[in-house]
Order: structure tokens, then sequence, then C-alpha cells
């Protein structure tokens, strides 16, 4: 569902005729209502007494909204980019409602000390499919020519079916009944008051202020490759697809440097080095830079959100995890919202760089980005008993990590690290 659609869904809106900031507030807003709903995500869990049944019901939603987003332009007609906009809005927010249930149901399926690995796989695994999906939709959308709105509604009606089967994968997950825990609840707002003493708190709001400034730019780079580059959907898909192939690649190597060393060195180096990456999109205009610029891009993201993820699972006791975890996506997403809403006041309001209003806003992510990464640096510790560990430790790190998992494709392994292969629908350990 992913790889059908979500790089795809500014470019169906630009199809349809909508502007450059139409395509901002398409992120922005459903980044903003994503973030307002995981507020009630654990009264929901309370209230229906299942982690496992709010996601459920979260992803048939979801599944359903994807066939009127199919036929949104003879539906709405004249109208069909404000509806993409609510539709898509609403079934992104949807879906977000469930995800603190899911990340604290399947955290407790993998132990600690092996859960950077584990969801470095996953990521990996995710990725492969992502890029395929991704490939076979960039395929479509130039095998239809000029009827390109109506490749558009393909992607969207796979996607609704892709969405099915995971509804029906999620639905063997196993759940021991939920003990609800008043007594460790506690609202948003006591959350953002824990600041000065809560190294979670800090961290929560570093990450925030970090995809505040990614998002600054994220929407507008795609409107910038299709509408001043002039990049065809094939080009367009391939520098996407440089992304995710990359990011699938390396996710697992990051995974393990976080159990060995901490998640909060990956998180130091990464957020510094991401900070450089939008001031690469002004240097070059053809599509084999913005590949090689948006593989490496996704190499660092893959290490940045996976030690993220990982370090709210080790900063966070079990009984606390689904509502932290809503809290800090609230923090994100409305992090995650501004974003594009001050990257399209900079768009249309501040002098153009280089002849290009894009480049002032590439720039001006890029300072965001920088003073996030220092922000991290001062404020946020490791949470985990590990030996602080500098740029060029993670290097060879990662170096180590590529020849170990290069030289295992040619040998015979035992058993892997996590141990005898686990069925979703057996009960965790």
């Amino acid at each position: 569902m992913t790889g059908l659609t979500e790089p795809f869904m500014i470019p169906y809106a630009l199809a349809l005729g909508a502007t450059p900031l139409q395509a901002g507030l398409l992120s922005s807003a459903r980044n903003f209502l994503i973030s307002i709903v995981q507020l009630w995500s654990a009264d929901a869990v309370a209230r229906i007494g299942s982690r496992r049944a709010l996601v459920l019901a979260t992803v048939a939603v979801q599944a359903a909204l994807w066939v009127p987003l199919a036929a949104v332009a003879p539906l709405f007609g004249t109208s069909a980019v404000p509806a993409l906009i609510v539709l898509y809005t609403l079934g992104t927010a949807s879906a977000g409602l469930g995800v603190p249930a899911w990340g604290s149901l399947v955290s407790e399926y993998v132990p600690d000390e092996e859960r950077g690995r584990f969801f470095g796989r996953r990521a990996r695994l995710c990725g492969l499919w992502t890029s395929i999906a991704s490939l076979v939709a960039g395929a479509i959308l130039e095998g239809v020519g000029a009827h390109v709105v109506f490749g558009f509604a393909v992607l969207c009606a796979l996607a609704g079916l892709a969405r099915v089967v995971s509804w029906r994968e999620l639905a063997r997950l196993h759940e021991d009944p939920w003990q609800e825990s008043p007594h460790l609840r506690f609202s948003f707002w006591r959350f953002i008051r824990q600041i000065r003493r809560s190294n979670f708190a800090r961290f929560s709001c570093c990450l925030a202020f970090a995809n505040f400034a990614a998002n600054v730019s994220a929407p507008y780079f795609v409107v910038y490759q299709l509408e001043e580059l002039h990049f065809g959907y094939l080009a367009y898909t391939m520098v996407a697809l440089a992304g995710s192939v990359t990011g699938f690649l390396t996710s697992a190597w990051w995974g393990g440097i976080g159990d060995r060393n901490g998640n909060q060195s990956v998180l130091r180096w990464t957020m510094t080095s991401v900070s450089m990456l939008p001031v690469l999109w002004t240097l070059v205009g053809h599509p084999l830079a913005f590949a090689v610029f948006n593989a490496t891009g996704a190499f660092l993201w893959a290490g940045l959100n996976l030690a993220a993820t990982n370090y709210v699972y080790d900063a966070v006791s079990p009984p606390k995890r689904h509502t932290c975890l809503a809290y800090f996506n609230v923090l994100n997403g409305f992090a995650v919202a501004l974003g594009p809403l001050v990257g399209g006041w900079a768009l249309h309001h501040l002098p153009p760089a280089h002849g290009s209003h894009y480049a002032t806003v590439f720039y001006c992510s890029a300072a965001f980005r920088l003073v996030a990464a220092l922000t991290f640096r001062r404020f946020v510790r490791e949470v985990r008993s590990v030996r602080q560990i500098g740029l060029r430790e993670v290097v060879l790190d990662l170096a180590e990590e590529q020849l170990v998992q290069v030289l295992g494709l040619f040998s015979v392994r035992p058993e892997r690290e996590l141990g005898p292969r686990r069925r979703w629908s057996r009960r965790p350990p």
C-alpha cells in the first residue's frame, strides 16, 4: 500500500490541477490530523479493552477509504483536489489512531537486547516490498500515457486491496487480555510540562523539531522535480526508488549498531549528517545526481528513524508504552504538519536563491535541521549502559555490519540471533 501510493499522492494531486501550496497542504493536513487523533489512542484502547481490536478497526477504515480515492476525479469533478486532500487525510489519520497500540503490542514479542536487529530486519523486508510496489506504480503511470489520472486511480485501488491483505495478517496477532492501569496514565499537557525533568520529553521535542525541519522542504522536493526541473514520471520513480532500495538494504545495519552502542549515538550522528542534504538538491539538476542524493538521504534517515523508534522502546516501561508512543507521535505529527506550511510561506514570501524559490526553502530546511542536531546533542542522554562512540567508530561499525552480512550470504549460518522463528500467532515471550 505504501509503495503504491505514498510517493505518488502529491503527483496525483498535481495531475488533478493542484497548486504547490495545495501539494504542501496534502502533506500538512494529514500529519496534523494524525497528531490529533493519537491523543485519543490510549483512551480508545481503554474503552475497547484491546490493542489488537483497535488496530484492526483503524486498518479496516483506511482500506475502505481507498475506494473513493480511486474515483475522486469522476465523483467530485472540479472539487477533486480538495476531496483528495480530505479523503487521504482521513485514511491516514484513521490508521494513525492505531499506531501506538500496534507499537506497544509488537514490542512485547521481542527481547530488549535484540530489538534493534529485529526491527532493522523488519524495516528491510518492508522496504523491499515498498520498492517493488513503487517500481510497479511507476511502470503503470508510464504505461497509461496521457491517461495519467486513470493510472493513479488504479494505484489507489491496488492500495486498498493490499490493505485488506494487511488486515488479514494483522488479525493473526496474539494479545493477552488487556490490563488497564489508570494510575500510570497521564495527560499530554503533563507530559509537556515534564520537559525540564524528563529525558524522554526532551527527546520527543528534539525529534519533533528535526521532523519539522525535514518537512519544511520534503513535500516541495517532489514539486521541484516535476514542475521546475520537469522530470518525467519514470525519472521521478527512479529517484524515489533509489531512496527506498537503499533504505531497505541498510536498515538492519543500523539496528545492530543501536543494540551494541545505544540508539543515542546513532541519532547524534545521523541528525547531524541529514542537515546538509537539502543543500545538495540545489547543486545539480540531473536525475542521476538526485538519485544519488536521495539514496544518501535514505541511508541516513533509515538509521535515524530506526534508532528513534528503538529509543522510545528503551526509555519507556511497557505499561506506559502505548501512552508515551501516542504522545511522541502527537508531537511529531504537529511538527510534520507545521513544516510544509512554513515551507509554503517561505516559497511565496522569501526572495529566491540562485534564481529558484525552491532553493530558498531547501536552505531554510538545512538551517533548521542543524539547530535540531545541536539541540539533541546538548539535551538528550543515552538510557542504556553503553559506551558512547564517535563518528569514526560509527563508520567502522557500519562497515563491519555490512561485511558480516555479505559474508553471511555465502555461508550456512546456525540459528539466527533472534532464536527460533516465531509465528505472530504465538504468545509473546
